[in-house]
């Protein structure tokens, strides 16, 4: 064989290579090295919607989906959703999962399956209606004052529980951040609802550990005084009647006083 020839050949080889497994990779697909996952099941369980599926031995991790948005990505085979509510007009959210091989490559997508939450907030139906005269019906609805809420979870990771009662277990069943306007200025508004009564105290307990606040009271309970100065003015509150309730009320205004701030905690609809 001639001298010249040989780098041809090499050449020809590296081609050759490059085309098949081109092919391979094309014909067989994205998500053919990986089949969609099976077994999917959910189920609503202590106030929030678990679901499981088979792992498969192919997979790496796993795309979770509530309706478009997925809720998780990892290499668990099972989740517990702390924030699910139906969309407007229905009482059910349906999942679906994708599997995801060590390439990258990305399954079809699992059966759905669907679970019913109830309408307005859903899984946080039971705790806002603790408050009825204060929080919206819904997410799309007004509460006192013209006020308009979302859920907070999401916000909420597991992992933060451990600074507070040291379980490392989620401390709140539900939570809600409320944006409202009272004489003219605005206010945010946290209201949380923890797992238990001793879980809310020892939040209360660690958060008077900070610097610049200071105890007092309001005409429902416990408070606690913050910020202040070139800080936002907040306040902290626990209700006597609801004993695992935490609000939180939050002056957008930073000259807003102290008395200023108690006066509309006061004014709130809490029951």
């Amino acid at each position: 064989m001639k001298r010249w020839a040989w780098p041809l050949l090499i050449v020809g080889a590296v081609v050759a290579l490059v085309v098949s497994l081109a092919v391979t990779y094309f014909v067989r697909g994205a998500g053919d090295s990986v089949g969609a996952p099976t077994g999917l099941s959910v189920s609503e369980e202590d106030g929030a919607v678990k679901v499981s599926w088979t792992a498969d031995s192919a997979a790496s991790e796993y795309f979770l989906s509530r309706g478009d948005e997925v809720v998780y990505s990892g290499p668990d085979t099972e989740f517990r959703d702390i924030s699910a509510i139906a969309p407007t007009g229905s009482n059910t959210v349906a999942y679906s999962v994708r599997a995801v091989d060590s390439e990258g490559r990305v399954s079809p997508p699992s059966g759905t399956e669907s679970v019913e939450v109830g309408p307005g907030w859903g899984l946080f139906a039971q705790a806002a209606s603790a408050l009825p005269e204060l929080l919206p019906a819904s997410p799309s609805d007004e509460g006192w004052n013209g006020m308009r809420c979302e859920t907070r979870m999401d916000a909420v990771p597991p992992e933060e529980a451990a600074d507070v009662n040291g379980s490392g277990e989620q401390f709140l069943k539900a939570g809600f951040r409320c944006v409202v306007e009272v004489d003219g200025a605005e206010y945010d508004l946290w209201t949380d609802f923890y797992v238990s009564p001793e879980a809310l105290n020892s939040r209360m307990d660690e958060i008077r550990t900070w610097d610049g606040v200071s105890s007092t009271t309001w005409q429902h309970g416990r408070a606690i005084n913050g910020g202040g100065g070139e800080d936002t003015r907040w306040m902290g509150m626990s209700v006597d009647s609801i004993p695992d309730l935490y609000i939180e009320l939050s002056a957008v205004d930073k000259s807003t006083t102290v008395e200023e701030l108690a006066q509309v905690a006061d004014s709130l609809p809490v029951n």
